[in-house]
Order: C-alpha cells, then structure tokens, then sequence
C-alpha cells in the first residue's frame, strides 16, 4: 500500500472517531432504541429522566445487629507432655533368686500388695539362729540368777563371800548383754528378710516385667514399673512476659491426637521460679483427674492456658469487622445513616471479637452487607438474619419513566442494564 493509502486510511478512522465521540457528548447515541438503554444520560439531564448503567441507586440494604456484651477468656497456646502423678522403677535392692512373682503385667495393685518375693531360706534360718542364742542366753541368765540369790543369802548368814557375789553378779550382765546381742542379730535378719520381699509403695498400675520365676538378679535389675494414673500430671512452658499474671488454679484445657473430640480440664498446680535463660519460658504443671487411665504417661498434648477471663467485654461477630492496613473498621447505624469507627480489637472467641476501643455495647453496627455502605450514606437497615424483604425506597429516589422508555427495544436494554446492576 501506498503512503497515499495509509493516510487515507488514518483519516477515515479519525473522522470516525471524532463522529462517535461528537455523538456521545451531544446525546444522541441516549436517543438511539437500543444503544439508548446502555449509554449513560449527558451531565445537563434533568433528574427525572431515566438512568442506564453507572447511574446512582436507592440507599443499600443491610443487615444489623446490637452491641452486646460476653464472656471473653483469653489464652495462651502451648504442647506439654503428660506424665503419671506418682512414678518409680521397681528395681531389687539385694541380691537373690526370685521366688515368686506376685503380680500380672498390667494389673492394678493396692498399697503394700507383695510383687516380688526373693528365695528367704538363708535369711529365715538367720532369723531363727538369733532367735534360739537369745534363748540360750536367756537360760543361762536365769541359772545364774538362782545361783546369785543364794550366794546373796549366803553372804548375809556369813557362810558366803562377797567375791562369790560379784563375780555372779558380772556373769548377770554379761549374759543379758548376750540376750540384747542375740535379739538385735534377730531384728537385722528380719530386717534383711523383709528386704526379699517387694511391695507396692503406692496404688497404682504395674507394667511389664523384666524378670522370671527362678531368675537370680543382682542389686538395682529393673523388674516392673509402678504408676499412679488416678491423675496426672502435665508440663508446659509458656513465654515469661506471662509471669507476672500466671498463678496456681488456672484452668488449663488440654486435647490429644488419639482422643480428636475430647478435652481434658485440668488447673496449674506448679510455676517453675527458674525462667529457662535459653527460651526464656516458664514451665508449669498442671493436674489433670484420669478416672479412666485416658491419659498415659509420655503423650503429646496441645494446651490453652486461661491466663484472664473478662464476663462483661463488648464483642462484636467477626463478619463485621473490615480490616484496612494495619486498622479495623466497623459501620456504625444512627437514625438509617453509616457512621465510620476504627476500633481496637482485643480476643478472637468462637466466631466474636472482642473491642477495646471505639464501639459500646447498645449501639447498632452493619454486619452484612458492609461492602456496600461508606461514611454517611443512608441504608435500609433490616434485624441480622431476617428474611423479611427490605422497605421500598422513597419516593424521591425512584427514578420516573420516559416516553422513550415506552419503547420496547429500550424496556429490554432497561431491564438487562438492570440485572447487571
């Protein structure tokens, strides 16, 4: 194509666009049947002619709610691992070859019931041994006795002599230190007897055992384990900017994989004074009842501490809440106009925030629909979850046909720029 050609071309599209252009702004296309129903009126229309797309609408409709007030709790997130209330290794403190077992590998067993007894023959005739030269020396302590009443006797008559006396006199207490001595051996073989026999220093659940029937073990073998389940203890660390408001007796909620739908209450019952100086956390212990043996020693949990409970904080549903940057924004209602608040928010609690600052309870708020309100635009305000249809809007604000809009081709373009809206 020629230069001729091109700009031949350029112009005819210039003027073309200039005609388009020119027809807009006069109103002329408005005029058009179908055309009419899509482009927007020229800027000297009068009020009461009809409006195509973009132009203004009645006041949008809302849906509200009251301000009110609650129960807030706020808490803090932690893990913290389950240990038993009371917990031992049941080992043997001396030597021996075990004579009987007296327990079932998970059986629950009472305080003092026996679970071990080592063979006791060697400790029995010990016992028995001390017990029959304590009778010994018993006899011979009585024989002297007699002996020494009568050289006594014969001492007063002047037939005896005091020597004789005496010397029967030391016999006495060396024969009662014999009977002490013989009692005291008699006391330690019992006393090592009983150390054959292993019982339960508490009640509580026994675990598997590390021994059998006739098996020689030697001081400190593990043989089972002992732990009390009626309640349990969990540890958790929480940061130390809490220690100032942590104190015994709050209410810890805790959950477990195994048990998804469960959860297990349970109160702080030790702050550790030592803040660990590598996290720079806090550990806590909290008690947990476990009728039930639902919690085992070793289990991973998820923890909310209740660190502070307010019963009267204004709390407002989250889907009325906007944020804007760093900012929260709620829409207030007085007198069918939208008042703007940034608030300060505080706890987030089953589907209500709580508000520090900016809204009191009693005042209306817009909880739906806050997309479609700014500052100061009148609403039409209907109760939060109503289905009553919303009040027809004034009659100022309804927008009065034309002749042209008589028209059946621009009653279609109406109504579709009316769906679209």
């Amino acid at each position: 194509m020629r230069v001729s050609g091109q700009l031949a071309v350029i112009a005819m599209l210039g003027a073309a666009g200039f005609g388009g252009w020119y027809a807009y702004k006069g109103g002329h296309l408005a005029n058009m049947p179908v055309i009419g129903a899509y482009v927007g009126q020229p800027s000297g229309q009068q009020a009461g002619a009809p409006r195509g797309r973009g132009g203004p609408t009645g006041p949008a409709t809302v849906e509200v709610d009251t301000v009110k007030t609650g129960r807030i709790v706020e808490t803090r997130e932690a893990v913290g691992t389950v240990r038993a209330y009371e917990s031992i290794m049941v080992t043997a403190k001396v030597a021996g070859i075990i004579g009987e077992i007296g327990f079932e590998e998970g059986q629950k067993v009472k305080a003092g019931d026996m679970l071990v007894q080592f063979d006791a023959a060697e400790r029995r005739a010990a016992i028995e041994q001390a017990a029959a030269e304590a009778n010994r020396a018993a006899a011979l302590r009585n024989e002297v006795a007699i002996k020494l009443e009568r050289a006594q006797a014969l001492r007063r008559t002047g037939s005896g002599t005091e020597a004789q006396v005496e010397d029967l006199t030391a016999q006495m207490k060396s024969l009662e230190g014999s009977i002490a001595s013989a009692q005291a051996q008699r006391k330690a073989a019992e006393a090592r007897l009983d150390e054959l026999t292993i019982r339960a220093p508490f009640a509580g659940r026994v675990g598997t055992r590390s021994v059998s029937l006739g098996a020689y073990v030697a001081p400190g073998t593990r043989i089972t384990s002992l732990d009390d389940l009626s309640k349990v203890r969990l540890d958790f660390a929480v940061p130390e900017n809490l220690l100032g408001r942590l104190e015994p007796g709050q209410t810890v909620n805790a959950k477990a994989a195994a048990y998804r739908d469960r959860v297990f209450k349970g109160t702080v019952s030790t702050i550790d004074p030592r803040v660990d100086p590598a996290t720079r956390t806090v550990r806590l212990s909290a008690d947990f009842d476990n009728p039930d043996e639902a919690l085992k020693p070793g289990m991973f949990l998820s923890v909310a501490l209740e660190v502070s409970a307010q019963n009267d904080a204004v709390v407002v549903p989250e889907e009325a809440i906007v944020s804007e940057g760093l900012r929260h924004i709620v829409y207030a209602v007085k007198d069918n106009k939208v008042e703007r608040r940034v608030i300060t928010i505080g706890q987030r609690q089953g589907g209500k925030v709580e508000v520090l600052e900016g809204i009191k309870a009693g005042e209306t708020i817009v909880v739906l629909g806050v997309q479609r309100v700014r500052p100061g635009a009148e609403v039409i305000a209907r109760p939060l979850g109503s289905t009553a249809p919303a009040a027809p809007a004034p009659a100022a604000n309804r927008e009065q046909p034309s002749r042209s809009s008589l028209n059946l081709p621009q009653a279609i373009g109406s109504a579709q720029a009316a769906e679209r809206n």
